[in-house]
């Protein structure tokens, strides 16, 4: 996402200047250089703003014989990288730390690696047992699994030479043991990568300091009033949701206040993003506030942060009308129980207690809870929400046509009532 790289360079660009601040000029942050792969090496435009390198991402017939894992074009790029001339010079520095676009640094980092020894952050889900010991086997057939440490090839810090041993390795075990379907009865489907990279190390004799601060993972549930003091970077990989009385919203529910990257798949996050309930649990619970906080820096500080229509932290969640609901607005009465077509798409159809049927499956729908930003339109509005999406609707009963908006990138559809029985 791009967002989430203009966002990581900003605080990668901080930390480094407060380092060399520290240190009389001097920093381990040596250079940034954003790796991305992309259909013919084409350029995305942020390479006006930061330093990149396109590398040409694996064919689409590669990525579909993978199960459409996309996270294959990490180990293609870096190989890819090193093993090209022309774009490894670019990169001349021995050490490289590699890190992901939602990785943000909360201080400065020094290199914490040797020209023998890699240093990786500790995952919980990537320790091997046993019951793994005959996947390790398939492509290292003398290796063991207890030779197989806990890492993943991000957050990294590694010298260039050490790397160059084992990429192949990890890529092509990383391709075998996304295409085999057995090894997914042990190793789900999302880690294989990072498996393919630790499976790989192990095998060339590459070893990693375990570094367990090196990143933190917080949820809404965390505690602690103090993060930026003793880790290395926040990675924001769970959404962070409320109620907006400062308590967890509950597991796999989007919160009444929520912050979470998967909100802005199709557009970039709003500047001044609302600020958590300094209520409840939220109170203390150092991670909404420094998170929000890291987001609306970065945005502020970026004159060509681009205006969007995505809703900032409120707003998310919404749920269907209850039939108490509907009897008490007029327009979701007049709606329920009636047909529509979805552009031209007959099948949409408000059922009661919230429930809406639509072409491309079951959704919700209800009224929007208040007017504001992210394609909610002033005055009595419903909302329609399915396929991974929310919609705003308005519409003219009288002329018997709607008009939805999409919530995020303000895609628009026009319907019409469906008259036929």
């Amino acid at each position: 996402q791009q967002w989430q790289s203009r966002i990581m360079y900003h605080h990668w660009k901080k930390q480094r200047a407060a380092d060399m601040a520290a240190h009389g000029g001097c920093t381990d942050m040596a250079a940034f250089s954003r790796l991305a792969s992309a259909k013919d090496g084409a350029p995305d435009g942020l390479e006006a703003v930061m330093p990149t390198i396109y590398i040409k991402q694996l064919p689409d017939e590669v990525i579909r014989a993978h199960f459409h894992f996309g996270v294959l074009n990490r180990p293609h790029s870096v190989k890819t990288l090193l093993q090209t001339p022309e774009l490894a010079a670019r990169v001349p520095e021995e050490y490289v730390f590699i890190a992901e676009t939602d990785h943000v640094l909360m201080q400065p980092l020094p290199n914490l690696a040797t020209p023998d020894k890699a240093a990786a952050f500790v995952f919980g889900y990537m320790h091997a047992g046993s019951h793994v010991d005959w996947v390790v086997k398939r492509y290292w057939p003398e290796g063991s699994y207890k030779d197989v440490q806990p890492v993943g090839p991000s957050p990294c810090i590694i010298h260039k030479a050490q790397l160059s041993k084992f990429v192949d390795d990890w890529l092509d075990f990383s391709l075998g043991l996304r295409s085999n379907a057995d090894a997914e009865s042990v190793i789900q489907g999302w880690v294989q990568e990072m498996w393919g990279y630790s499976i790989a190390a192990a095998k060339h004799g590459v070893r990693h300091e375990l570094v367990r601060d090196f990143q933190i993972e917080p949820s809404a549930y965390a505690r602690g009033t103090q993060l930026a003091e003793k880790y290395y970077i926040y990675h924001y990989t769970y959404g962070l949701e409320f109620k907006l009385n400062g308590q967890p919203q509950g597991v796999n529910q989007i919160g009444e206040w929520s912050l979470d990257k998967r909100h802005y798949g199709g557009a970039y996050p709003p500047r001044s993003l609302q600020p958590p309930p300094e209520t409840g649990h939220s109170a203390h619970n150092y991670a909404p506030r420094w998170l929000t906080n890291a987001w609306n820096e970065a945005s502020a500080s970026i004159p060509t942060w681009p205006d969007t229509k995505a809703l900032g932290t409120l707003g998310w969640r919404r749920e269907p009308a209850t039939d108490a609901e509907i009897s008490a607005s007029s327009l979701a009465s007049a709606v329920v129980g009636s047909k529509w077509k979805w552009g031209g798409v007959p099948g949409l159809v408000f059922g009661p207690g919230g429930k809406l049927t639509t072409p491309w499956g079951e959704g919700k729908w209800g009224l929007v809870p208040s007017a504001g930003s992210g394609g909610e339109a002033q005055g009595e509005t419903i909302f329609c929400d399915f396929s991974s999406a929310l919609h705003n609707v308005q519409f003219d009963l009288a002329g018997g046509t709607f008009t939805s908006t999409r919530v995020g990138d303000g895609e628009q559809v026009h319907g019409v009532r469906d008259t036929t029985e």
